[in-house]
């Protein structure tokens, strides 16, 4: 593909989204027709491919698969699990002439030598690493934002001050299951199996069920055989996630003090969970811009990263 201007991937624990700017428009990369990718790798022959086809293989070999390559990669993993999600991003957007990465956290300096290794490996440029908070908070009118994102193992706030990080915390019960735990531990229940957290096929399981409980009231979650499949509920997902935003204006009011501020100019909630954005409303935190998918979070940062940042590596 010809080379383009920029494109800002994001790379998360199960899907890869990217969106890519060229001649001054942005756009969707596209995987096959859909608008984002399975993020995981596949390793056969000491070689790592992702994409669809990894994880098809994945299935047929799940010792061979790695969902997460990024967190693998963050905790001292080879730079080319990632190099492999990179090309195949690259191969829908064409080679950009500048990358940024979008991640769930801040990282060390270490890893994102990693990274860049892994972009080097992959034939790219050097990216600019941006976390998810402050890509959140480029999208809002003010320089102190609260970024709030909702995840699958508890809420996260963030103060964000222009570029910077100020200070992040968990919203987290002290000694209760992540959200996905808690519903991998009532769908063992209910199908009298194990619930083993380790097995990525069993969390895949619960990352799909609860998207959907997002949008439905009940979703179905494939067990291992000779299991039936379960059924979980919107009343499900709600108790997961209760017992942890009820820890939400205490976390919130200690953000603020460990920043030392007594407001904020915006709130800016990452996902349309209609559960968080109630808590957020019932500490006065109400959210001022809703980010709904990944793909309008890289959208609003690539247009927002003024052209000299775009090259900032040329330097």
């Amino acid at each position: 593909m010809p080379t383009t201007d920029l494109a800002v991937v994001d790379i998360a624990a199960w899907w890869v989204t990217a969106v890519y700017e060229s001649g001054g428009a942005v756009q969707p990369a596209l995987f096959d027709g859909r608008a984002r990718a399975p993020s995981g790798v596949f390793q056969g022959s000491g070689v790592y491919t992702a994409g669809t086809a990894a994880l098809t293989a994945g299935l047929a070999q799940p010792e061979s698969y790695r969902p997460d390559p990024m967190t693998l990669l963050r905790h001292g993993g080879p730079p080319a699990v990632v190099a492999a999600v990179l090309s195949h991003v690259a191969d829908r957007t064409g080679r950009p002439a500048a990358l940024t990465v979008v991640t769930a956290q801040e990282w060390d300096r270490p890893a994102r030598d990693r990274l860049a290794q892994a972009a080097a490996t992959a034939g790219l440029p050097r990216p600019r690493i941006v976390s998810t908070a402050v890509a959140a908070a480029a999208r809002a009118a003010g320089r102190l934002t609260l970024v709030c994102v909702a995840g699958a193992a508890w809420p996260e706030l963030t103060l964000v001050d222009g570029e910077q990080h100020v200070v992040s915390a968990a919203v987290r019960a002290p000694g209760a299951p992540t959200v996905d735990e808690a519903l991998l531990r009532v769908a063992a229940s209910r199908g009298g199996a194990e619930a083993d957290p380790d097995d990525w096929r069993l969390t895949r399981e619960i990352e799909r069920a609860r998207a959907r409980l997002g949008v439905q009231q009940r979703a179905a979650m494939l067990l291992p055989e000779p299991h039936q499949a379960v059924v979980l509920t919107r009343d499900d997902l709600a108790a997961a996630k209760a017992v942890h935003l009820d820890r939400l204006a205490d976390t919130a009011k200690l953000l603020l003090a460990d920043a030392h501020a007594d407001g904020v100019d915006a709130v800016v909630q990452v996902g349309t969970d209609e559960q968080v954005a109630a808590a957020m409303t019932d500490i006065g935190r109400r959210p001022d811009l809703t980010i709904r998918n990944p793909h309008e979070l890289l959208t609003g940062l690539a247009r927002a990263l003024p052209p000299a940042r775009r090259h900032w590596w040329r330097r």
